[in-house]
């Protein structure tokens, strides 16, 4: 159990070292809050054993562990709101925007106004519609699928078919697809029940195409600002990168614990992850901002949830 004089200096370590990127010493610790060097080293000690501070090295200052960072995260929470000048340039920003267009300038907003790399990823529902399916092969084996959504969202994905049919069967498919007025969930029985009713080769390919469609399709990942993250002193350490990059490339994914509201942190090892949940009409998703451990997370959690906020105020065909 921490007392208040060790919040208060898990507090001026996590911030210092947010600061810096340099271990804590004790001194700096004892001079604010007027104690003693060997004080400060005994409760150090005491921070240590509860697995809040470790030291890097023998002779070295002290450093927030994952757990001392989700302490000193707790107690800036919840987060100040965005400053109104901010709040209205975002609205500016993102009104009248739809689909893919209006997620990736959220993305980049979002990543300058935290200065850490942002993953968006938006949920697709099985009630949503396909606006326009097309089809075209990529190999002897292999055929392309690209479907537009309501909501301008895009999906595609690539469909194993050995030998892959002719134009024509494409063409036959491809209208098929277009002709079919229900929601993506219920595509794959619509398509194997047509596929019944059809030639072999159309049949084939109408076949394939359902055992591959998902049902519910996954999300749409919008990434931006990885080069903020190589501006970080961790980007010294290639592991660091490393985990970094895939998070960012492969998608966040959503951390459901530890909850903090419509906020989520977690860590990976020394990278730290910032989550909001968004509402955007009939799509949920997330954004997630990636940076190391050694986060400010008070502005973090401010652009999250700013975010989030100014999402949920747009209409709701956005």
């Amino acid at each position: 159990m921490v007392n208040e004089r060790q919040a208060q200096i898990l507090e001026l370590v996590a911030e210092a070292y947010i600061r810096t990127a340099r271990p804590v010493a004790s001194a700096h610790v004892a001079e604010r809050l007027g104690l003693s060097s060997a004080t400060v080293r005994s409760e150090f000690g005491v921070l240590e054993e509860e697995g809040l501070l470790h030291q890097p090295h023998t002779s070295a200052g002290r450093v927030p562990t994952a757990e001392g960072f989700r302490r000193y995260a707790d107690h800036h929470l919840p987060p100040q709101p965005l400053a109104t000048g901010v709040q209205r340039h975002l609205l500016e920003r993102l009104q009248g925007l739809h689909g893919t267009a209006l997620l990736r300038v959220l993305a980049g907003l979002a990543a300058d106004l935290s200065g850490y790399a942002v993953v968006l990823e938006v949920a697709t529902h099985d009630s949503v519609h396909a606006l326009e399916l097309h089809l075209t092969p990529l190999a002897t084996d292999r055929v392309l699928v690209v479907a537009v959504l309501e909501g301008g969202m895009t999906r595609q994905w690539v469909v194993k078919l050995d030998p892959a049919p002719d134009e024509e069967v494409l063409d036959d498919a491809e209208r098929t697809l277009r002709q079919l007025t229900v929601p993506l969930g219920e595509v794959p029985t619509a398509l194997r029940l047509r596929a019944r009713q059809v030639g072999d080769e159309l049949g084939r390919t109408l076949d394939a195409l359902a055992d591959s469609w998902p049902r519910l399709l996954p999300p749409e990942v919008i990434s931006h600002g990885f080069s903020l993250l190589c501006e970080e002193p961790e980007a010294r350490d290639p592991a660091f990168l490393r985990r970094a990059a895939q998070r960012f490339e492969r998608g966040a994914g959503r951390h459901a614990t530890p909850s903090l509201g419509p906020l989520a942190l977690s860590f990976d090892e020394d990278v730290a992850m910032i989550q909001a949940d968004l509402a955007i009409a009939r799509r949920g998703g997330w954004l997630t901002l990636i940076g190391p451990t050694r986060m400010r997370y008070p502005a973090a959690f401010t652009v999250a949830d700013g975010v989030r906020r100014t999402v949920a105020s747009l209409e709701p065909h956005a």
